[in-house]
């Protein structure tokens, strides 16, 4: 029942129907522009193309870049726009919870994995960030991690890989906004998991 029902309550908002205590939609889009308009974009896109991969789909819409120009972009904006505005409502009620807590002396502890999904928008948005070839869209390597108590062989965890090199170049500001926006979230992060930063296998695909 989900879906149908933000996607009616986004038409109601945007018809001037209701009124929410969230604040200003059109400035929240703005202050979160650098991750809302790629995330929103991308689920647009999948939801559109029935939920395939993102290498599944045309060239025009295969990265954030070309997306960007396609007509495809243009034809979904109001499913774009719907996708930023169900992240509006979850901001606007986290920020409820959050300060719900506060009040009574809680802090609250957030998960940041360490990688992310292969079929994501933060592979999608920056492919050249991660171990991804770019003719045929899909990872050289992914991750895993050598044996060790938990696990006697080892484990394949399958995520594509950091180019960290790439990231070395501009000071990590992709990882740096990444805390930034769990920071703002929570009040303490921990990086799942500490394994990966130890040691990682780099698994060819």
């Amino acid at each position: 029942l989900k879906w149908p029902l933000l996607a009616k309550a986004y038409e109601r908002f945007i018809k001037g129907r209701i009124t929410l205590p969230y604040g200003d939609f059109e400035l929240f889009k703005s202050q979160h522009a650098e991750w809302l308009l790629p995330y929103a974009t991308f689920r647009a896109f999948k939801d559109h193309y029935d939920g395939k991969p993102w290498w599944e789909w045309p060239d025009e819409t295969r990265t954030f870049a070309t997306a960007l120009k396609s007509t495809l972009r243009k034809t979904l904006a109001a499913k774009i726009d719907a996708h930023a505005f169900y992240q509006y409502l979850f901001f606007g009620q986290w920020t409820r919870v959050r300060a719900a807590a506060a009040k009574r002396s809680i802090s609250i502890i957030g998960d940041l994995p360490i990688f992310v999904a292969l079929d994501s928008a933060d592979v999608w948005a920056a492919p050249h960030l991660f171990e991804i070839d770019e003719k045929t869209s899909r990872p050289t390597a992914v991750a895993g991690v050598p044996p060790d108590y938990f696990s006697a062989d080892g484990q394949l965890w399958g995520n594509p890989l950091y180019r960290w090199p790439v990231h070395a170049r501009d000071g990590y500001a992709w990882w740096m906004r990444r805390l930034r926006a769990a920071f703002a979230l929570h009040d303490v992060v921990r990086i799942d998991h500490f394994r990966a930063f130890d040691e990682y296998w780099s698994i060819p695909y």
